[in-house]
Protein backbone atom coordinates (compact mmCIF):
# COMPACT_ATOMS: atom_id res chain seq x y z
CA UNK A 1 0.00 0.00 0.00
CA UNK A 2 1.33 3.47 -0.82
CA UNK A 3 2.02 5.72 2.14
CA UNK A 4 -1.37 6.73 3.58
CA UNK A 5 -1.63 9.56 6.09
CA UNK A 6 -3.98 9.12 9.08
CA UNK A 7 -4.71 11.59 11.88
CA UNK A 8 -5.93 10.39 15.29
CA UNK A 9 -7.62 13.03 17.46
CA UNK A 10 -8.28 11.76 21.00
CA UNK A 11 -7.33 12.97 24.47
CA UNK A 12 -6.71 9.38 25.61
CA UNK A 13 -2.97 9.13 24.94
CA UNK A 14 -2.81 5.40 25.65
CA UNK A 15 -5.55 4.74 23.10
CA UNK A 16 -3.82 6.99 20.56
CA UNK A 17 -0.55 5.15 20.97
CA UNK A 18 -2.23 1.75 20.67
CA UNK A 19 -4.05 2.73 17.46
CA UNK A 20 -0.94 4.43 16.11
CA UNK A 21 1.17 1.30 16.58
CA UNK A 22 -1.46 -0.86 14.88
CA UNK A 23 -1.81 1.50 11.92
CA UNK A 24 1.94 1.90 11.50
CA UNK A 25 2.33 -1.88 11.55
CA UNK A 26 -0.09 -1.95 8.60
CA UNK A 27 1.96 0.62 6.67
CA UNK A 28 0.16 3.85 7.52
CA UNK A 29 1.83 7.10 8.51
CA UNK A 30 0.15 8.49 11.65
CA UNK A 31 -0.11 11.87 13.37
CA UNK A 32 -1.78 12.39 16.75
CA UNK A 33 -3.56 15.32 18.39
CA UNK A 34 -4.91 15.34 21.93
CA UNK A 35 -7.49 18.13 21.66
CA UNK A 36 -9.98 19.25 19.03
CA UNK A 37 -8.38 22.61 18.27
CA UNK A 38 -5.00 21.06 17.49
CA UNK A 39 -6.65 18.30 15.46
CA UNK A 40 -8.50 20.83 13.35
CA UNK A 41 -5.30 22.83 12.80
CA UNK A 42 -3.55 19.66 11.59
CA UNK A 43 -6.30 19.01 9.03
CA UNK A 44 -6.01 22.61 7.85
CA UNK A 45 -2.26 22.20 7.36
CA UNK A 46 -1.82 18.63 6.09
CA UNK A 47 -3.54 16.34 3.59
CA UNK A 48 -4.81 13.21 5.36
CA UNK A 49 -6.41 10.13 3.83
CA UNK A 50 -8.51 9.55 6.98
CA UNK A 51 -9.23 11.36 10.25
CA UNK A 52 -10.10 9.28 13.34
CA UNK A 53 -11.97 11.71 15.59
CA UNK A 54 -13.14 11.29 19.18
CA UNK A 55 -16.31 13.16 20.22
CA UNK A 56 -15.45 14.12 23.81
CA UNK A 57 -12.40 16.37 23.40
CA UNK A 58 -10.96 19.40 25.21
CA UNK A 59 -10.80 22.81 23.51
CA UNK A 60 -13.24 21.82 20.75
CA UNK A 61 -15.45 18.72 20.73
CA UNK A 62 -15.58 16.23 17.89
CA UNK A 63 -18.94 17.48 16.61
CA UNK A 64 -17.52 20.96 16.11
CA UNK A 65 -14.28 19.68 14.59
CA UNK A 66 -16.21 17.55 12.10
CA UNK A 67 -18.49 20.46 11.20
CA UNK A 68 -15.55 22.84 10.71
CA UNK A 69 -13.63 20.34 8.57
CA UNK A 70 -16.60 19.91 6.27
CA UNK A 71 -17.50 23.60 6.07
CA UNK A 72 -14.33 25.61 6.60
CA UNK A 73 -11.49 23.80 4.82
CA UNK A 74 -12.63 24.17 1.22
CA UNK A 75 -15.46 21.73 2.02
CA UNK A 76 -12.89 19.02 2.74
CA UNK A 77 -13.96 15.51 1.71
CA UNK A 78 -11.39 13.68 3.86
CA UNK A 79 -13.01 10.51 5.31
CA UNK A 80 -13.85 10.93 9.01
CA UNK A 81 -14.38 8.10 11.50
CA UNK A 82 -16.01 9.21 14.76
CA UNK A 83 -14.99 7.49 18.01
CA UNK A 84 -17.35 7.56 20.97
CA UNK A 85 -18.55 5.72 24.05
CA UNK A 86 -22.11 6.81 23.20
CA UNK A 87 -24.39 4.15 21.76
CA UNK A 88 -27.65 6.03 21.10
CA UNK A 89 -28.80 6.02 17.48
CA UNK A 90 -29.46 9.78 17.59
CA UNK A 91 -25.78 10.36 18.36
CA UNK A 92 -24.80 8.29 15.34
CA UNK A 93 -27.20 10.25 13.15
CA UNK A 94 -25.78 13.52 14.48
CA UNK A 95 -22.24 12.58 13.48
CA UNK A 96 -23.31 11.47 10.01
CA UNK A 97 -25.43 14.59 9.58
CA UNK A 98 -22.35 16.70 10.26
CA UNK A 99 -20.47 14.83 7.54
CA UNK A 100 -18.79 11.88 9.28
CA UNK A 101 -18.35 8.73 7.20
CA UNK A 102 -18.32 6.04 9.88
CA UNK A 103 -18.91 5.61 13.59
CA UNK A 104 -16.95 3.31 15.92
CA UNK A 105 -18.06 2.70 19.52
CA UNK A 106 -15.53 2.29 22.32
CA UNK A 107 -14.15 -0.14 23.30
CA UNK A 108 -13.19 -1.40 19.86
CA UNK A 109 -10.72 -3.74 18.23
CA UNK A 110 -7.76 -1.86 16.68
CA UNK A 111 -7.82 -4.40 13.84
CA UNK A 112 -11.45 -3.57 13.13
CA UNK A 113 -10.59 0.13 13.08
CA UNK A 114 -7.80 -0.53 10.59
CA UNK A 115 -10.24 -2.45 8.40
CA UNK A 116 -12.65 0.49 8.49
CA UNK A 117 -9.85 2.91 7.60
CA UNK A 118 -8.88 0.73 4.63
CA UNK A 119 -12.52 0.47 3.51
CA UNK A 120 -13.00 4.25 3.57
CA UNK A 121 -9.77 4.94 1.70
CA UNK A 122 -10.63 2.28 -0.89
CA UNK A 123 -14.15 3.65 -1.34
CA UNK A 124 -12.84 7.20 -1.62
CA UNK A 125 -10.42 6.09 -4.34
CA UNK A 126 -13.13 4.10 -6.11
CA UNK A 127 -15.24 7.20 -6.50
CA UNK A 128 -12.30 9.18 -7.85
CA UNK A 129 -11.74 6.45 -10.45
CA UNK A 130 -15.37 6.34 -11.63
CA UNK A 131 -16.93 8.16 -14.58
CA UNK A 132 -16.14 11.75 -13.82
CA UNK A 133 -19.26 13.71 -14.75
CA UNK A 134 -22.91 12.65 -14.87
CA UNK A 135 -25.67 14.93 -16.12
CA UNK A 136 -29.46 14.70 -15.85
CA UNK A 137 -31.33 17.75 -17.07
CA UNK A 138 -30.06 20.73 -15.10
CA UNK A 139 -28.30 18.51 -12.57
CA UNK A 140 -24.56 17.86 -12.92
CA UNK A 141 -22.69 15.50 -10.60
CA UNK A 142 -18.90 15.67 -10.85
CA UNK A 143 -17.21 12.67 -9.18
CA UNK A 144 -13.76 14.07 -9.85
CA UNK A 145 -14.27 17.12 -7.62
CA UNK A 146 -17.19 15.83 -5.50
CA UNK A 147 -19.24 18.81 -6.67
CA UNK A 148 -22.92 19.04 -7.58
CA UNK A 149 -24.48 21.78 -9.70
CA UNK A 150 -28.11 22.67 -10.39
CA UNK A 151 -28.51 25.17 -13.25
CA UNK A 152 -24.82 26.09 -12.81
CA UNK A 153 -25.33 26.83 -9.11
CA UNK A 154 -23.14 24.71 -6.85
CA UNK A 155 -24.96 22.75 -4.13
CA UNK A 156 -22.87 21.69 -1.16
CA UNK A 157 -23.22 18.00 -0.28
CA UNK A 158 -21.03 16.24 2.33
CA UNK A 159 -19.22 13.14 1.00
CA UNK A 160 -21.83 10.53 1.92
CA UNK A 161 -24.71 12.61 0.56
CA UNK A 162 -22.73 13.04 -2.64
CA UNK A 163 -21.93 9.34 -2.92
CA UNK A 164 -25.55 8.34 -2.33
CA UNK A 165 -26.74 10.75 -5.03
CA UNK A 166 -24.02 9.52 -7.38
CA UNK A 167 -25.04 5.90 -6.84
CA UNK A 168 -28.66 6.65 -7.70
CA UNK A 169 -28.03 8.92 -10.69
CA UNK A 170 -25.51 6.41 -12.05
CA UNK A 171 -28.28 3.79 -12.04
CA UNK A 172 -31.47 5.62 -13.07
CA UNK A 173 -34.73 3.72 -12.49
CA UNK A 174 -32.97 0.99 -10.53
CA UNK A 175 -34.48 0.50 -7.09
CA UNK A 176 -31.94 0.16 -4.27
CA UNK A 177 -33.01 -1.21 -0.91
CA UNK A 178 -31.84 0.68 2.16
CA UNK A 179 -29.61 -2.28 3.02
CA UNK A 180 -27.97 -2.17 -0.42
CA UNK A 181 -27.31 1.55 -0.05
CA UNK A 182 -25.77 1.04 3.37
CA UNK A 183 -23.47 -1.65 1.99
CA UNK A 184 -22.43 0.28 -1.12
CA UNK A 185 -21.97 3.70 0.49
CA UNK A 186 -20.96 2.93 4.08
CA UNK A 187 -19.91 -0.70 3.82
CA UNK A 188 -17.94 -2.73 6.34
CA UNK A 189 -20.53 -3.69 8.94
CA UNK A 190 -21.83 -0.15 9.32
CA UNK A 191 -23.83 0.09 12.53
CA UNK A 192 -25.84 3.23 11.83
CA UNK A 193 -29.00 1.42 10.72
CA UNK A 194 -31.30 2.05 7.76
CA UNK A 195 -32.55 5.28 9.32
CA UNK A 196 -29.20 6.71 8.22
CA UNK A 197 -30.22 6.27 4.57
CA UNK A 198 -33.57 7.99 5.12
CA UNK A 199 -31.89 10.96 6.84
CA UNK A 200 -29.40 11.38 3.99
CA UNK A 201 -32.10 11.17 1.32
CA UNK A 202 -34.16 13.76 3.18
CA UNK A 203 -31.25 16.21 3.24
CA UNK A 204 -30.37 15.65 -0.44
CA UNK A 205 -33.98 16.33 -1.44
CA UNK A 206 -34.11 19.47 0.68
CA UNK A 207 -30.99 20.85 -0.98
CA UNK A 208 -31.71 19.90 -4.59
CA UNK A 209 -35.41 19.74 -5.34
CA UNK A 210 -36.60 23.32 -4.61
CA UNK A 211 -34.47 24.71 -7.45
CA UNK A 212 -34.00 21.67 -9.65
CA UNK A 213 -36.89 22.19 -12.07
CA UNK A 214 -37.89 18.55 -11.61
CA UNK A 215 -40.97 17.06 -10.02
CA UNK A 216 -38.73 14.61 -8.21
CA UNK A 217 -35.12 13.53 -8.11
CA UNK A 218 -35.12 10.67 -5.64
CA UNK A 219 -38.31 8.67 -5.41
CA UNK A 220 -39.32 6.50 -2.50
CA UNK A 221 -40.38 2.99 -3.43
CA UNK A 222 -42.54 2.16 -0.44
CA UNK A 223 -41.49 -0.89 1.50
CA UNK A 224 -38.33 -1.26 -0.58
CA UNK A 225 -36.01 1.74 -0.87
CA UNK A 226 -35.16 4.50 -3.34
CA UNK A 227 -34.53 5.15 -7.02
CA UNK A 228 -33.48 8.10 -9.16
CA UNK A 229 -36.10 9.38 -11.58
CA UNK A 230 -36.41 12.70 -13.36
CA UNK A 231 -39.71 14.11 -14.57
CA UNK A 232 -39.46 17.37 -16.47
CA UNK A 233 -42.04 19.96 -15.55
Amino acid sequence: MPDQQVLIVDDDKDLCNMVKLTLEHEGFSVDMAYDGKTGYEYVEKYNYNTVILDIMLPEMDGWEVCHKIRNSINNSKVPIIMLTAKVEEDDKIMGLKLGADDYVIKPFSPRELVARVRALIRRDQDFKDKDKILEKGDLTVDAHSYKVFVKDNEVDLPPKEFELLYLLIKNPERVFTREEILEKIWGFSFAGGTRTVDEHVKRIRKKLEPESGFDSLIQTVWGVGYKFEVKNE
